[in-house]
């Protein structure tokens, strides 16, 4: 996710974080997947629709990541492992970096589907002329500066000019910063997307989104 709180630490420390700092209901929800019950908003934004030219406020290069640049990577994202960012990239996942003063300052994966989600223990509906995008972050110092939106806009004509016809991505719906970034790049809606489980049984949903 692009924004939001997201503490560490034991089940109920990271509930009891939550109450502390976005409320009851968010409290009630992040407690409630914990134990079992989980929920993505699947959003979807039609390519064919205009991309905007937004001007940087600092001065960025945006490229895709490279074999020979995963330590700018780690730098970025220490918390990531080698491993897992070479076995992503060997599996055919881009990464979309922005650069700061030749410092990765933000960045968002898209993955080469089928793209299973850990958090939901299913596979995304992600189909043919699809772009999924996931994991995005942005360093803190450089929050509110429109550089993940820079990014998003960056992506979305990538995969127009590759002849996609749509690109996705998921969110937890009680992440309200990360929902109006994504609605800023012109994203909705489509389905809420959600896992129940209780030992080894496990049910997932799906419910579409009603039209505005």
């Amino acid at each position: 996710m692009t924004t939001g709180f997201d503490p560490s630490g034991n089940a109920v420390q990271r509930a009891l974080s939550s109450l502390r700092h976005e409320g009851i209901v968010t409290f009630g929800l992040k407690l409630a997947s914990e134990f079992g019950y989980r929920r993505v908003l699947l959003l979807g934004r039609p390519l064919d629709e205009p991309i905007p030219d937004v001007a940087p406020t600092l001065p960025i290069e945006i490229a895709v990541l490279n074999d020979g640049e995963i330590d700018d990577y780690l730098a970025f994202r220490p918390e990531s492992g080698r491993a897992s960012v070479s076995r992503q990239l060997a599996s055919g996942w881009t990464c979309f970096v922005v650069r700061h003063e030749n410092r990765i300052v933000s960045a968002c994966w898209a993955p080469r589907p089928p793209y299973r989600s850990s958090y939901l223990e299913c596979d995304m509906p992600v189909a043919d002329g699809d772009a999924y995008l996931t994991d995005a972050w942005t360093l803190a110092a450089y929050r509110g500066r429109s550089i993940a939106h820079l990014l998003c806009l960056y992506q979305l004509r990538h995969y127009r000019a590759l002849g996609y016809a749509r690109a996705l991505r998921g969110t937890v719906p009680e992440n309200r910063s990360a929902l109006r970034a994504h609605a800023k790049s012109g994203f909705r809606p489509i389905a809420m997307l959600g896992r129940v489980r209780l030992g080894p049984w496990r049910h997932h949903f799906r419910r579409e989104w009603p039209d505005p």
